[in-house]
Formats: C-alpha cells, structure tokens, sequence
C-alpha cells in the first residue's frame, strides 16, 4: 500500500513542478526528480512497510535500490514534463 502511495506522490509532485515551470523543461525535469528521489527514500525508510524487519534491514534494503529509485523519479519526471507541454500546445 505504501508503495501505490509513494507512487501517487510522485506523479503529483512531477505535475506541480512541471506545471509551475513550463519554459525551463530541463530544469523543471531536474527539480522533480530530485524531489521525487527525495520523497520516495525518506518515505521508504520511514513510513511503515507491513514488513517484520528490523529497521536496520529496512535502511540496508533502501539504501540498495536508490539508483533504482533514481531511475524511475527521472522517468516519472520526463513523462509527466513532456506531456504537459504536449497539452500546453
């Protein structure tokens, strides 16, 4: 469940970014990323995972998918930027 929120969370933080900076595309792209990398790590590690580990495990876990997690913020971003300016057009 958690992830489908963390999910959700970062579909709209790509949208308010892209949408408040519709010019700078790269820029706007960047800044959505790093939010959506940030957000998603900092609630992977602390928001409840319905998991019997012990937090250490969890972090060791975390830590091991951030470039995963880095991909998929850069993809989320690229998508949601490129189709708002499709819709702007």
């Amino acid at each position: 469940m958690i992830a489908y929120l963390l999910a959700g969370v970062a579909i709209v933080v790509a949208f308010i970014v892209n949408w408040f900076m519709p010019r700078p595309f790269w820029r706007a792209t960047l800044t959505s990323a790093l939010s959506i990398f940030i957000v998603t790590s900092v609630g992977l590690m602390y928001l409840p995972l319905g998991v019997e580990a012990e937090p250490e495990e969890v972090r060791r876990w975390v830590f091991s998918i951030l470039p995963l997690l880095g991909f998929f913020a850069i993809l989320i971003s690229v998508f949601v930027g490129w189709f708002l300016y499709v819709v702007r057009k």
